[in-house]
């Protein structure tokens, strides 16, 4: 039976609106293109919610720099951190929605960022706004929210970077999202950190004279009444804590992380702590800490406890100079003190502490916090 939703007139009276399902995929990602906001980016990132700036519908993908495109991805767009997002659409009637656009896009990711490069993404952005008659420096100004001339060569070296370190967003668009697509989609954002996995679910809903457009995003940030997939949020990472010493020392590693402008990334099993430093250095916050609570199970590292590290270190093209001096004197202090445990997984060097060990050398780890902190922000 279609949902049905009632919009209350001038007059007081109540004009429904029915639930129609959209009659083909070019018209659901047509809609998209000429309104990327329907991508709800508040609800992907509360509080910092994501712009969009459409790079192109339909941009071809080569298996390498030599070769021909061997496929295209209905819609390459990007938010205002530089982070490349892939869109797939499908109606929810099409059977590929289930599992077959899964393996479509992970195929995609792990071309595209191999073979775009800044210049032949930046040169087809540009002919996309030719072709829609939109001033292209207007466009990137809006996206950055800045009144000055935006720093393009920057911005599009930061796009190719994120695709060379694997950062980028993966959206599966549909009129109705499966469970089992929504299962595949929680999967895998608790196991690729670096790749932020959503669906966006767009109910259409008609009267007479009117439609109304209704998003929801799927995934790390969607909520959902499952507490295996629902974010920590700062008081129920605590209170996690049956321990009151031990607990007294995660929240000391929080203030510590926040004092000098860390950011804190509540996720569904862990906080990461985070920085940014200088655009021109480095665009995207840099990881610094993961903090399980201990009904979280096996995190990313396979252990219940507190890790201090860095990825940025494993990247394709890692940082430079003074940056890249800061982040190794933080990750490898660790490895001459007796309460850690060396963590390293494939891409991450860190270290772990258990809560008993955290407890007691919970000033040592709020200072190194701090320090770091403070370093990084004034590079």
């Amino acid at each position: 039976m279609a949902e049905r939703i009632y919009n209350r007139t001038g007059n007081g009276s109540l004009d429904p609106l029915v639930e129609e399902r959209f009659s083909t995929e070019e018209e659901l990602q047509a809609l998209i293109a000429e309104h990327p906001e329907l991508l709800d980016g508040e609800q992907i990132r509360p509080g910092d919610p994501r712009r969009w700036l459409l790079i192109t519908r339909e941009k071809g993908i080569a298996e390498s720099s030599e070769s021909r495109a061997r496929w295209s991805v209905d819609h390459l767009i990007v938010d205002q951190d530089a982070v490349p997002t892939l869109v797939e659409v499908k109606r929810g009637s099409n059977s590929e929605i289930r599992r077959t656009v899964v393996g479509q896009m992970l195929d995609y990711a792990a071309n595209a960022s191999q073979t775009w490069t800044a210049d032949e993404l930046r040169q087809t952005f540009e002919e996309t706004a030719s072709e829609n008659r939109v001033d292209s420096n207007q466009t990137l100004r809006k996206l950055l929210d800045t009144d000055d001339e935006p720093d393009a060569d920057g911005f599009w070296k930061d796009v190719v970077t994120n695709l060379a370190a694997k950062r980028m967003r993966l959206l599966f668009v549909a009129d109705e999202i499966p469970d089992e697509l929504e299962r595949i989609i929680m999967f895998l954002n608790e196991k690729m950190p670096d790749i932020e996995v959503l669906a966006v679910e767009i109910k259409q809903f008609k009267g007479q004279q009117s439609q109304t457009l209704v998003p929801r995003v799927i995934g790390r940030i969607a909520d959902s009444s499952q507490s295996s997939s629902s974010r920590l949020s700062r008081e129920s990472f605590l209170a996690d804590f049956a321990d009151i010493p031990t607990r007294n020392a995660a929240e000391r590693l929080l203030e510590a992380a926040q004092k000098f402008g860390g950011r804190l990334r509540w996720r569904q099993s862990a906080v990461s702590i985070r920085v940014r430093v200088r655009r021109e250095l480095w665009n995207p916050p840099i990881t610094l800490a993961w903090l399980y609570p201990p009904s979280s199970g096996d995190g990313w590292f396979k252990a219940r406890s507190f890790h201090f590290g860095a990825a940025i270190l494993h990247y394709d093209e890692p940082p430079e100079g003074k940056l890249r001096d800061a982040i190794e004197k933080w990750v490898y202090q660790f490895e001459q003190d007796e309460f850690t445990t060396d963590a390293q997984v494939d891409g991450i060097s860190a270290w772990s502490v258990d809560y008993q060990a955290a407890m007691q050398h919970a000033d040592v780890l709020a200072e190194r916090l701090e320090n770091v902190i403070s370093e990084l922000r004034s590079l």
